[in-house]
């Protein structure tokens, strides 16, 4: 994302909170939140979940313009959001691939003149037609959790799947081949290799990151989600397995024949 915004002619500092030199040709590195911010117009964060938000966003000074483009749920991008003159919720829809071609969707809550005001950056990460405004501050931190509920619950079928397949005797690349006929298909076909070999990297969104938004989806809900509660234990299994920096679909991998078919 941050690359973009250097392609475009744009004045960048990168802070990180594991620091990563180089990681941003033509970007100015900070050693520090408040050194990343001094002078800036603007600042992005994209962080792991509330608690690193709230540590970050308490350092950054109050009249700067924030976009928060975590994964942390209405209610903390409300409560977060509160401390700025400016201040949008940005989450994105899409992962490595789509950041590095700025054909990620864009998920947009705050008032209409911030919305106003951040379009043209959204732009820069994120595609014109995938770039929404639902509303008000939390908006698209909400929508975020709505979307993320249904890759971990589609994961998860998709393991329990497998996982029945291979009780029927049924060859895992033909279950494959199926499945991605139906309702599912677009989660095995997006992650085809690494269903068919078991080898659940490179990442492009980790079980750790999708475990951590079930439970926020969790949290936001009035009443119980029952698959998605489902879909948050097989994920915390599969974490426990050593799979959390692992891609997502290792949930499907863990569900579908590494034995944890009471998980779903």
């Amino acid at each position: 994302m941050a690359r973009h915004v250097v392609a475009a002619g744009h004045e960048v500092t990168v802070w990180n909170r594991t620091p990563k030199p180089g990681a941003v040709p033509g970007a100015r590195e900070a050693k520090t939140v408040a050194e990343a911010c001094d002078g800036a117009q603007v600042a992005v964060t994209m962080l792991f979940g509330p608690d690193a938000v709230r540590e970050v966003l308490g350092q950054v000074p109050e009249n700067v313009f924030v976009v928060e483009s975590s994964t942390i749920g209405p209610a903390v991008a409300r409560e977060v959001g509160a401390r700025f003159e400016r201040f949008v919720d940005a989450p994105v829809v899409g992962s490595v691939q789509p950041a590095t071609d700025g054909t990620l969707g864009v998920l947009v809550g705050g008032t209409r003149d911030d919305y106003a005001a951040a379009e043209p950056l959204l732009h820069l990460w994120g595609d014109p037609a995938k770039v929404r405004h639902l509303g008000p501050v939390g908006a698209g931190s909400a929508m975020k959790l709505v979307i993320n509920l249904t890759l971990g619950v589609a994961m998860g079928g998709v393991g329990e799947a497998l996982r029945l397949a291979g009780d029927l005797g049924i060859d895992r690349n033909d279950a494959l081949d199926v499945v991605a006929m139906g309702p599912l298909g677009i989660s095995v076909n997006s992650k085809r290799a690494m269903l068919e070999s078991g080898d659940f990297t490179p990442t492009g969104f980790s079980l750790d990151l999708m475990a951590k938004d079930l439970a926020l989806a969790l949290d936001a809900a009035d009443g119980d989600l029952t698959l998605t509660r489902a879909a948050l234990s097989a994920a915390r299994d599969a974490v426990s397995a050593g799979h959390g920096t692992d891609d997502y679909s290792a949930l499907a991998g863990h569900v579908g024949y590494e034995g944890a078919a009471d998980s779903v």
